[in-house]
């Protein structure tokens, strides 16, 4: 009776260690996602304290800087380029008053009911017409020859001709 007495409490004694332990791990992830919660919170706030320097300083930016600044300046600008780029392939424009997306054919936005503006005709560029060039500078000859290339590889390329039977 010894032996199983001592297995007896061997097991218990394990046992409660593995409970004390698998404590000591939900402990663990517990505090861990604390800490991650909070990480967060002050990655916000230096993002919105940097935004904030950034808008009321953009004007009078020190020295130091003035270079990321400029950086800031020419990313948003580059944004906001893309942004036109890919309402303009989806057909639609921004309202002037709201900002929202509205299609191109419309003449008053849908949300705010502000007038729209009338959009601008694009210059149809005929791919298929290629002009010869009298004369060239010397200067323009170089960097006329990937041009006269491309024209020559246009020219090769022709469509299929068909008669009728």
């Amino acid at each position: 009776m010894d032996f199983f007495n001592k297995v007896s409490n061997t097991i218990s004694s394990k046992g409660k260690d593995v409970t004390k332990r698998a404590k000591e791990i939900a402990e663990i992830a517990k505090l861990t996602g604390q800490i991650a919660e909070k990480e967060e919170t002050v990655k916000g706030a230096y993002i919105e304290l940097g935004k904030y320097v950034y808008e009321s300083q953009k004007e009078d930016a020190p020295e130091e800087v003035a270079e990321k600044f400029a950086a800031i300046d020419a990313a948003v600008e580059e944004i906001e380029q893309l942004k036109r780029e890919v309402r303009k392939l989806k057909g639609k424009q921004e309202c002037p008053d709201c900002g929202k997306e509205v299609s191109y054919s419309a003449a008053f936005c849908s949300y705010c009911g502000a007038k729209l503006p009338e959009p601008q005709p694009e210059e149809v560029v005929d791919e298929g017409e290629v002009t010869e060039v009298t004369e060239e500078p010397a200067e323009a000859a170089e960097s006329a020859e990937p041009v006269e290339a491309a024209a020559q590889q246009a020219e090769s390329v022709e469509e299929p001709k068909t008669e009728e039977i």
